[in-house]
């Protein structure tokens, strides 16, 4: 509730406004003057991405929680909610079960999520560090060469506001091997905050 930004900029005025009446009907002698004034409606647009599958499996009824809670609101202008597998490539999908028919293009889905969205990264942030650091081996139309950390590199690079919600915090460096290597990375370019209830 606290990441509402109400504006009144939008709309015709509907919505009575009871000071401005109660004072402008004062001023006129208490002949009433109905004032109305724009209503207020939260401008905030979200774009929500959870990791699926693996390691992320014990904490899906958390992940469910958020993903209710967030889809339940009605308190974003707007709140687009994807998936993903460990961490972005080329494809985004609707469904956590990540399935081909419901992959979607991360170039289309960027494209159609302007500046203004705000990102939120759902998480563990650990996988073998080639799927962060090197780009797929398999050659697609849709493929652009990008590796996991170029994905995320540009998702900051583009948008202001992110933020990395993760079940499990940890401090930089006390995650061994390449699992604990690509939590490392991910710390270094993302503020995390632990996913709690």
């Amino acid at each position: 509730r606290r990441l509402c930004l109400y504006s009144d900029q939008y709309g015709k005025e509907e919505e009575l406004d009871i000071k401005r009446t109660i004072h402008d009907t004062c001023q006129k002698a208490g002949i009433l003057q109905v004032r109305y004034k724009k209503p207020r409606r939260n401008t905030i647009k979200v774009l929500l991405l959870i990791d699926s599958g693996g390691t992320m499996t014990p904490y899906h009824p958390l992940c469910s929680r958020l993903f209710q809670a967030a889809s339940r609101s009605n308190r974003f202008k707007d709140l687009k909610i994807y998936y993903f597998h460990n961490c972005i490539d080329e494809y985004l999908y609707t469904n956590p079960s990540l399935r081909l028919k419901y992959e979607v293009s991360t170039r289309k889905v960027l494209r159609e999520c302007d500046k203004d969205y705000k990102v939120i990264f759902v998480g563990d942030a650990t996988m073998d560090v080639n799927e962060l650091l090197y780009p797929p081996a398999e050659t697609t139309p849709n493929n652009l060469g990008y590796s996991g950390q170029d994905w995320l590199k540009y998702i900051l690079s583009r948008y202001r506001h992110t933020v990395w919600l993760t079940p499990l915090l940890r401090e930089k460096g006390t995650f061994i091997g390449t699992w604990g290597e690509s939590y490392d990375i991910i710390t270094d370019l993302f503020d995390m905050y632990p996913l709690t209830v």
